[in-house]
């Protein structure tokens, strides 16, 4: 062959290469190639709303008791309607309010419906600074509004900035609070805590078990006014710790729905507060049962509670065996009522038939909805996994090992 002859047919042969290389290229994301996976690129959108809160001279937030004054503008990123307005900020919390990330309680000066809850003045930021997944107490939230558990709180993911400063993924939530549109009991009603905190100014230690209860509402003004509130549930209560239970005449003063309700919620959660108790609400209207809910306060659930790591074990009892504490002694004597026992079963068989697969939907959507903010979370604050596909499996996995061993554990009361 010429040169020149050679030169042209070089010529031609590396073009045809070029094009087949760069056809090879365009069709690569088409077709797969054998032996090889390609690795999704994975664009995070972060569209949750923004929250930005300045007080006063940028005042620092350093107590659980005293309001600053500020401002807040909220951006609803088009999802949800965007609000401006001034308010007053506190810390909250007991054990939560000691750490890093803080908790945060803000009152606005007008009623409004943030984000589309319900309009009121009062309203809770959760840091979730336990949980790194900021995951669990919207995965509680959701078990209660399946459950149709009343006044269940809503809860909204967003991110929060205050005095210029990112603070990271908070979420924002009721206040726990008689209202029409919150804990509708009436002008009349009855809302209680049971907590050993014990912190409130209207409080008392009940007669039978020295549960520790605290007045929520109605609003007291003189410690005159506990007497007959606690006269009230002491009537139930000491039917409760009778020798005659459950063969008395105690479900006239209590719901029993609200009874299997919230043990199963709390039983699927392995919210283990209960046996404290802490963060145990119950509520009545004037002429009504008392009910128990609304749930509230899953920082130490999933196994938590003594492990101080989540998702240990799907297999732990609820209640404490050999316990002392007086929130195991009421609540577990409640489930040995045979009705409490079989409305469990009723309800649980349809959860799990029924509303089950849901909740596991949810936590992916919720999930997939914060991971950008969770991410920046981290990197502020490293709480949690730098994993965070690994922690939603692993939370997954949790509740459908949680969910048989409530099926056998159930069956068998």
């Amino acid at each position: 062959m010429r040169t020149s002859d050679t030169a042209k047919f070089n010529n031609i042969l590396f073009a045809t290469l070029f094009i087949l290389g760069f056809l090879s290229c365009k069709q690569k994301d088409k077709d797969p190639v054998i032996g090889k996976v390609e690795e999704p690129v994975v664009v995070l959108v972060n569209n949750l709303p923004q929250i930005n809160i300045t007080t006063k001279g940028g005042a620092s937030i350093t107590s659980k008791d005293i309001y600053i004054p500020g401002d807040i503008v909220l951006n609803g990123k088009s999802i949800y309607s965007d609000y401006t307005g001034t308010t007053q900020i506190r810390g909250r919390g007991n054990t939560t309010w000691k750490y890093q990330k803080k908790p945060y309680k803000i009152k606005l000066d007008t009623k409004a419906p943030l984000l589309d809850m319900s309009a009121a003045k009062d309203w809770i930021l959760l840091a979730n600074y336990l949980d790194g997944m900021h995951t669990l107490n919207p995965v509680a939230f959701k078990i209660g509004k399946l459950l149709n558990i009343p006044f269940t709180n809503n809860i909204v993911p967003v991110e929060l900035t205050l005095n210029g400063q990112y603070q990271g993924l908070y979420m924002l939530t009721e206040q726990i609070e008689v209202k029409d549109n919150r804990v509708n009991v009436g002008n009349d009603g009855i809302l209680l805590q049971m907590d050993t905190n014990f912190d409130d100014p209207w409080k008392f230690k009940s007669a039978a078990y020295q549960l520790p209860v605290m007045i929520m509402y109605p609003e007291l003004t003189d410690a005159t006014q506990i007497t007959p509130i606690k006269q009230e549930f002491e009537q139930l209560e000491s039917l409760v710790a009778s020798a005659d239970f459950p063969n008395n005449k105690y479900l006239d003063y209590l719901d029993a729905e609200s009874v299997a309700n919230y043990l199963l919620a709390y039983m699927l959660t392995d919210n283990e507060e209960i046996n404290h108790p802490k963060s145990t609400y119950l509520y009545k209207t004037r002429t009504g049962k008392w009910t128990m809910g609304p749930i509230w306060d899953f920082d130490w659930a999933f196994a938590f509670e003594g492990s101080q790591q989540y998702f240990n074990s799907a297999t732990r009892s609820l209640f404490w065996s050999s316990s002392s504490s007086v929130g195991t002694k009421f609540f577990s004597k409640l489930m040995t009522d045979p009705r409490i026992k079989t409305l469990m079963k009723q309800k649980w068989t349809d959860f799990k038939t029924n509303k089950f697969a849901e909740l596991l939907t949810f936590v992916d959507d919720y999930t997939s909805k914060i991971e950008a903010a969770r991410s920046k979370d981290y990197q502020i604050w490293k709480r949690g996994s730098p994993n965070f596909k690994n922690d939603v499996g692993n939370l997954k996995n949790w509740l459908q090992n949680r969910s048989n061993y409530m099926t056998t554990f159930i069956g068998n009361l």
